[in-house]
This record gives structure tokens, sequence and C-alpha cells, in this order.
């Protein structure tokens, strides 16, 4: 019994010393991480960059598309097809600041269209804004957009890409944009433009929205050929899921807003309906009027919009335009784009 008694103690002896030695024993601490958090004040799809308040957000698209055309002119028809990529990313930078939002903004974009993109994936447009001011490069900024549903460019008016600085002042449903751009050129004949260097083309923009309406008017002044071109719209949503735009544009011979086509009008309307979640369809009628040449030229287009599921969209797209020069032209595109 003495003996029980003394190997027992012994045994509660050791534990309670090996339980007091890891107590002591120096345990290793779990380095600080840094979290990333969301940045909800400028939408979806941004986060706070990892040890700063400056949000980022990347975005983007990729697309296959297959696209077809059918000439008929002068009573000899011909067809062709190909097969078409694209791809997109954006990333946008923002922060607040004493001086009001501070942003960064660059489009990285490449296609099998222009040999250039095709080869050099790369940017496409690159600005900075902070508070009303802007500045950089991107599409013209009196430019007007298309409706939903409807890919091709016919359809609307609207320039190249141009380097641009200007300010834009809001107040309530009013919207006051005005500035001066640098050359306007396509993103393929960019080098040139550059080279040619150019005089300050001003322009100012205004837009205004009220209920189911929306209304917006632009004026640009092409310097260097003292010519002048301008622009308005008129948007219309009578009831959910439908909207109506009706447009128009005139410019006068200049390089800045067109080419040297002399006076040019262009003109017309269009309609989007959300059928369903799924599923938008589009359509609009246009007209082209050249001064220079005479040539008359009209147009429609049809779109069809189906979400497969989330950020993947099929688009059906067709397009038919006669004009006097050309003769008729009828252009039909099927699209699958993922979107991110």
């Amino acid at each position: 019994m003495k003996l029980k008694s003394l190997l027992m103690g012994s045994a509660a002896a050791l534990i309670t010393s090996n339980m007091a030695y890891a107590a002591d024993a120096p345990t290793a601490e779990p380095e600080p991480t840094d979290h990333v958090r969301v940045c909800d004040m400028y939408g979806s799809g941004f986060y706070y960059m990892p040890g700063t308040e400056t949000c980022l957000g990347i975005s983007g698209e990729v697309r296959f598309q297959y696209e077809g055309t059918t000439t008929d002119i002068n009573d000899v028809s011909e067809s062709s097809g190909s097969p078409y990529w694209y791809a997109r990313v954006n990333v946008d930078v923002r922060e607040e600041t004493d001086l009001g939002m501070l942003r960064a903004y660059i489009r990285l974009e490449g296609d099998s269209t222009h040999e250039n993109r095709a080869e050099n994936f790369g940017p496409l447009d690159t600005y900075i804004e902070i508070g009303g001011l802007s500045m950089g490069y991107r599409t013209s900024r009196v430019e007007l957009t298309g409706l939903p549903g409807l890919m091709y460019d016919g359809s609307y008016f609207g320039g190249g890409r141009t380097w641009y600085v200007d300010y834009t002042f809001a107040v309530e449903e009013l919207t006051l944009m005005g500035g001066a751009s640098i050359e306007n050129a396509d993103v393929d004949d960019y080098n040139d433009a550059k080279a040619n260097g150019g005089s300050a083309d001003f322009y100012i923009r205004a837009d205004y929205s009220m209920d189911m309406f929306a209304f917006g008017a632009s004026y640009g002044h092409d310097s260097s050929a003292e010519e002048g071109a301008l622009g308005a719209y008129i948007t219309a949503t009578p009831v959910d899921g439908l909207t109506v735009q009706r447009y128009y544009n005139m410019q006068n011979e200049s390089t800045q807003f067109g080419g040297d086509t002399g006076e040019t009008q262009k003109y017309g309307i269009g309609a989007s309906f959300q059928v369903a979640d799924a599923i938008l369809i589009a359509g609009g009628w246009y007209q082209v009027d050249t001064e220079k040449d005479g040539t008359d030229l009209d147009g429609y287009s049809l779109g069809l919009d189906w979400n497969a599921t989330s950020n993947l969209v099929v688009r059906l797209g067709f397009n038919y335009e006669d004009s006097d020069d050309v003769g008729e032209v009828t252009d039909y595109r099927i699209r699958v784009q993922r979107n991110f």
C-alpha cells in the first residue's frame, strides 16, 4: 500500500512539473495580416488597397463573335464572314481628397480587327480626374451614346479619341461640361495625329434629367477649320423597361468632327425594351445626308440580348444600310460576352 501511494505521488509530481514548464514556454504570435476591405462608396467591385484609403476597381469583358456581311452593288452580290475576338480590362483607382475625388482610369484593350491592338494589348483610354476637372486621352466628350442592345455604331454619331482638358459642373439634375481638345484621332492614327499637333478645339455640353425624360445638347468648334458641329438628344422612359431615344447631329467640313465631307446631318430614333429579366430587344432607324457628294444613307438596326447566366450575355445583331454610292449592305453578328 505504501509502495502504491509512493508511485501515485511521484506521477502526480511529474505531471505538475511538466504543466508548469509548458506554461512558462514561449509561444509564437501570429503575424499581423492586412485583410482586403470592401469599398462601397463608389459602387460594387471596389476594394481598399491594403494599408491605404485608396479604392481599386478592376472590371472588363471578353467576347467572341462571328460577323457576316452581304453587299449588293449594281446587281452584284457578295458575301463574307469571319470570327472576331475582343478583350478589355478597366483599372479604376479612386480616393477622397480635400479637392474632391481623385481618380485615375486606364482602359486596356485588344482585338483581332486592328493589327496593332492584336499584337499589343495596351491602353486605349487614360485619364485623371480631380473634383470636376478631367484631363487625358479618351472618347470624344461630346459624343452621344447608343441604346443598349444595339452593337452597330452606324446608328449613332461620335468622333474618335482625343487629348482633352475639361471641367464638369453638376447641380441637382443639370450637368454642364466645358473644355478643349487637341486633334481627334482613331487609335490607329494615334502617331499621325500626335505628329500633326493641332490647335485647341473647344466644346460645351449640357445634360438635364427629370422624371421619365432626359435632354442633352453639345457644340464643338474646330479652330483649325473654323467650323463646328452640334448635336442634341432626348430620351424617354414612359414605362419600366422601355427606353426611347431621338437624336440629331450636324457637322460642317471639319477634321475634328467627322472629316472633310461638307455639311453632314445624322438623325434617327431607337428604342429598347426589357422583355424579361434575361431578355432585352432593341431597334433603331437612322439617316445620314452628306452635302459634299450628295450621298444619302438610310439604315436600321435590330438587336437581342439574352443574359444566359450571371455576367454572360449572348447578343444577336442585324443591320441594313442603303446608300447612293455603295448600294445595299447587310450585316449580322452573333456575340458571346463574359463580363467581370
